[in-house]
């Protein structure tokens, strides 16, 4: 990753090229201790500690030393002032980037919104940590934005790539992933969007903030755990792997590789698996992999599965069903869901059935492209570093030999708003 600190209000944020002759990042953990008369030691620390950078540049340029200039002295206006850092790499916050929250509330790092509204709720995991929350989307249109509290979006500049990836519970499953393009005061300008988990797209002319958001595409209850948003950075997140064979991941080959209840199985010209259903009759559908119980799950062992249907099985289909077992091919577990369970611990092969209900209509389709997907859970994401605003607390100005370069040092501090 190569990337210069980026400042300034949203709008008219500047790329300082010239590095820091210090560069001192950290928080204010403002801990406070105290010593009993017996010796014991108590401290009490604020549920959040927020960041504080300091920055010393030796002979800036002209232009590059009039915009800290500027910003310091609030001519501009007050803030609070933008600042991407050149360490940070996932610019969500370090809690929000684990589908966390020390608030108490979901109302800040994330929002519901599009075709549904869905619920935010904390995690019924018992083994989750505390503030743990998870999305319950009512429709599969719901969309779920993160916030950058306190603007309408993260910071961004045109020309910038701009990276986001979503949680890993929803890579396995029919997601989309959108990046809305807004101005300095938030007003809606555009948006990039793909059809998958990530979308990567060049921040366009007169974008200040940007939005990331994405839509599960399934009913259910999704885990926040895992979305990175970067910059300017080559990072690729964690993929799912589609553990269909490719003849049966593309709907063709031979029909044994499906096995059908109610269903009538056929090879159209085309050498594709056609699937119908007469009129008043209900159906199963289970992908079939070779004589095992099930297809087998990557040696990694337990992690995410999904299933993406083609839009045309999809609507007609009613429920599905993923069902578990270990290298002896005893049952471990069944979960009927749309969206992604998670594989026991001894699981080495996962069976995948769909079932429809009886219709007034028949039905008959191309099984078409399937994707039954597994990511590894255990596979670490990039930490969230955080983008938060900032205010000047301390500045100073020194002229440098020759003139006009600058000798400059700058103190940040997180804040929720600035004045004055």
């Amino acid at each position: 990753m190569a990337r210069n600190l980026w400042i300034g209000l949203p709008g008219r944020m500047r790329e300082i090229s010239q590095a820091a002759t210090s560069f001192e990042r950290g928080a204010d953990l403002a801990v406070s201790q105290f010593t009993s008369l017996g010796g014991q030691v108590t401290t009490l620390a604020p549920r959040r500690a927020p960041r504080r950078m300091k920055l010393t540049f030796d002979r800036l340029t002209e232009d590059d030393a009039v915009h800290l200039d500027r910003l310091a002295r609030r001519i501009d206006g007050p803030g609070p002032i933008a600042v991407i850092d050149p360490v940070a790499r996932n610019l969500l916050d370090p809690l929000q980037a684990e589908g966390r929250t020390s608030n108490g509330t979901a109302a800040l790092p994330w929002y519901s919104a599009g075709g549904g509204t869905g619920a935010l709720r904390l995690s019924p995991d018992t083994g989750s940590l505390p503030g743990t929350y998870v999305w319950q989307p009512d429709t599969t249109t719901s969309q779920l934005s993160w916030h950058n509290r306190p603007r309408t979006g993260f910071p961004v500049a045109p020309g910038m790539t701009v990276r986001f990836t979503l949680p890993k519970s929803w890579r396995v499953g029919p997601c989309a992933t959108r990046l809305h393009w807004r101005d300095a005061a938030g007003t809606y300008l555009s948006s990039a969007s793909v059809s998958g988990h990530t979308v990567s797209a060049t921040v366009p002319a007169g974008a200040a903030l940007v939005t990331p958001s994405g839509v599960a595409g399934e009913v259910g209850t999704y885990a926040l755990e895992g979305a990175v948003l970067t910059i300017d950075d080559s990072h690729l997140p964690s993929a799912p792997v589609n553990l269909l064979p490719s003849e049966q991941a593309a709907g063709k080959g031979p029909l044994t590789q499906w096995s059908a209840t109610g269903l009538t199985l056929a090879t159209d010209a085309e050498g594709y698996a056609v699937a119908s259903l007469a009129a008043n009759t209900a159906g199963s559908l289970t992908w079939v992999y070779a004589d095992k119980k099930g297809h087998p799950l990557p040696a990694a062992g337990s992690g995410l599965v999904g299933l993406v249907l083609t839009s045309a099985v999809r609507t007609r289909a009613q429920s599905c069903s993923f069902s578990f077992f270990d290298a002896a091919g005893v049952a471990l577990d069944t979960s009927e869901t749309w969206s992604s369970p998670t594989a026991p611990a001894k699981a080495t092969h996962v069976s995948v059935k769909v079932t429809f209900a009886a219709a007034t209509t028949a039905f008959t389709s191309r099984i078409g492209t399937t994707k039954l997907q597994h990511l590894d859970a255990s596979v670490s994401q990039l930490p969230g570093d955080g983008c938060p605003a900032m205010a000047v607390t301390a500045y100073t100005d020194s002229p440098a030999r020759p003139l006009p370069y600058r000798n400059m040092s700058i103190d940040l501090t997180e804040v929720t708003s600035a004045n004055g």
